[in-house]
């Protein structure tokens, strides 16, 4: 490391130390004098939360949110399945296997995309398989979501092949499979 870049880090770790250690109003007051001295430099939003007073000291993601909006994660969840139940008469996992079940997979990729004749010859070769439609919607949106660069029938096929070895033949058993694999995923990436 040169000389420059050593004094750079202790000076660094020294405003690390002090802004830590300061209370709301001294780092409004800083926030301000410095604001003064750049006009129009646009503030990032850990200091725009200082100056509404509030400092967010949560270790974890759950923390900090529960700070900044004064409810779990889990309760802002419930509410908003509320509301949606509310509004729409059923909870949002009903709307989703209602959706599933009242649509054509041909609908569903025509939602995403135009279907072309290659998409209508991959649907015949998953039902071929042995999966129904229902079945059919849930994996062909699970690969659009996942993979991002649109159908690859080879790809769709072995997902369709490995969810019958699976036993995974009704709508129920295909979205509880993904939510596994999707908490699978992001749990790996945690680590």
């Amino acid at each position: 490391m040169t000389k420059d870049k050593k004094i750079q880090q202790i000076v660094d770790e020294e405003r690390y130390k002090e802004e830590k250690e300061m209370t709301t109003e001294e780092w409004n007051a800083k926030l301000e004098e410095k604001n003064k001295a750049k006009p129009g430099k646009m503030m990032d939003k850990k200091r725009r939360k200082k100056l509404q007073g509030k400092v967010i000291h949560g270790t974890t993601p759950e923390e900090r949110f529960e700070e900044i909006h004064g409810m779990t994660i889990d309760e802002r969840n419930a509410k908003h399945e509320a509301k949606f139940k509310e509004k729409t008469g059923m909870t949002p996992d009903e709307w989703v296997l209602n959706r599933y079940k009242n649509i054509t997979p041909i609908d569903l990729i025509n939602e995403y995309d135009v279907a072309s004749k290659a998409d209508e010859t991959l649907i015949e070769d998953l039902q071929d398989l042995g999966l129904n439609n229902e079945v059919i919607n849930v994996l062909l949106e699970y690969v659009f979501i996942f993979n991002g660069i649109g159908f690859v029938q080879s790809l769709v096929l072995e997902i369709g092949k490995n969810w019958l070895k699976n036993d995974i033949l009704t709508v129920e058993k295909a979205i509880e499979f993904i939510r596994e694999e999707h908490r699978k995923h992001n749990e790996s990436l945690e680590k």
